[in-house]
């Protein structure tokens, strides 16, 4: 199997506000809109981000992402006023740390910082 991208879909019941919500937290719009239900982002050359107007069907319902800058992030979307639970120690690791949030929709977004 050769696989040239990895699609990260999430269900939303209001598209809007879900793509409204994850250009908050990603810090800039969608790179794309391929249809009227679905905003796209890239988040690396091979692995891309969809808002869904699809509520649970077939989605997914955790992104966890893994930062250079947790705490910059951290506080970055504290000021567009999103709430971001407190870092916790990852056990097992040495330094990384585990951040979480919810989308208004109840998606999961875990945000990964060290090692």
């Amino acid at each position: 199997m050769d696989v040239a991208n990895v699609f990260v879909s999430l269900g939303v019941k209001d598209h809007a506000a879900g793509c409204d919500w994850w250009s908050k937290v990603l810090g800039r719009g969608p790179d794309r809109s391929p249809m009227p239900s679905c905003c796209e982002w890239d988040l690396t050359d091979s692995v891309l981000l969809q808002v869904l107007d699809n509520p649970k069907e077939g989605a997914v319902d955790t992104v966890s992402l893994r930062l250079p800058d947790l705490e910059g992030e951290i506080k970055r979307l504290c000021a567009a006023g999103i709430a971001v639970g407190e870092p916790q120690a990852v056990p097992g690791f040495t330094t990384l740390r585990i951040a979480t949030l919810t989308d208004p929709d109840g998606n999961t977004l875990n945000l990964l910082g060290g090692q």
